[in-house]
């Protein structure tokens, strides 16, 4: 009876706290919901109550048609919130494609090749895990990429395809762990060479660790700030979503702190992200369950 009571308890506890850790999570995204839909006054007046008082729609509008100077580069173009959102699918679609393909490929060499010094390369490569390109390493990198003419929006992308691959690395080599060799074997049988045999079978074999990688590789570079920042910055036309997203709160002008628009353009932001987790969820699962049992 004690360890039948004592596991309701332990139950009973577990659920209590994942509750709390959802609440905690969801708050702010709710209030940051509501407060896109109230006027900037109810907001600073201290409007803390999730349902708006006076429902509006025109901080969506106004903060997705606004303008800005666009630099001396493109002549003082005005550059609009639709602008923001382009860059940020640039910049994260560029990311999660060279991810995936430097990621798969460096995976499948380590985990299936065979040559000198693989398993000493594997964790020298997989210690920059425990290296952030913040601020720190951050100057270093844009004077180098400076040399090259990369400081903007494309080199930004080049860093966070490096910068983030050892951790999917990681999961990769233990989600290709799980695919027998003997599938290897059989392609050597048919004539199929070391790459082929990636492009043909393990790829294909690899689906659900790949997207969870492209999801996880997606967030980080559309929610990425300072990278982005430093990297287009004096080139407003380049600002990716969530740079522009901090540019609203003082749009109204100086001194006039505008909420509502931040609200509004934080959660343009937040949907896409939404989206595409509810499209991945399956595969996403299957991919951190297998790739971090075998890791």
């Amino acid at each position: 009876m004690n360890r039948v009571g004592n596991s309701k308890i332990g139950l009973v506890v577990t659920y209590a706290f994942l509750i709390l850790m959802v609440i905690v999570t969801l708050i702010p995204l709710l209030y940051t919901a509501s407060a896109s839909f109230k006027p900037n006054q109810e907001i600073v007046s201290g409007g803390a109550h999730l349902i708006p008082k006076n429902f509006t729609l025109a901080n969506f509008v106004t903060a997705w048609t606004m303008g800005s100077s666009g630099g001396a580069g493109v002549g003082r173009k005005p550059v609009t919130f639709a602008d923001y959102t382009v860059n940020s699918l640039i910049l994260a679609s560029l990311t999660t494609l060279g991810t995936i393909t430097f990621t798969s490929l460096s995976a499948y060499c380590f985990q299936r090749g065979n040559f000198p010094g693989r398993k000493f390369l594997y964790w020298v490569f997989l210690a920059t895990m425990f290296i952030a390109a913040g601020s720190i390493t951050i100057f270093p990198i844009v004077q180098f990429m400076s040399k090259f003419k990369l400081n903007n929006l494309y080199g930004a992308s080049i860093v966070q395809i490096f910068s983030t691959s050892a951790a999917n690395l990681f999961l990769t080599m233990g989600y290709l762990k799980t695919i027998s060799r003997e599938i290897d074997e059989a392609a050597k049988i048919d004539g199929c060479s070391f790459f082929r045999t990636y492009y043909r079978i393990i790829l294909p074999l690899s689906k659900p660790i790949l997207a969870t990688v492209a999801l996880i590789s997606f967030r980080s570079a559309w929610n990425d700030y300072l990278l982005p920042m430093v990297f287009t910055l004096g080139k407003t036309y380049q600002y990716p979503l969530v740079v522009g997203v901090v540019a609203l709160k003082n749009f109204g002008g100086e001194g006039a702190a505008q909420y509502n628009l931040l609200m509004a353009g934080t959660m343009f932001s937040i949907v896409p992200i939404i989206v595409i987790y509810l499209s991945l969820n399956r595969f996403f699962i299957a991919g951190m369950t297998q790739g971090a049992l075998k890791g």
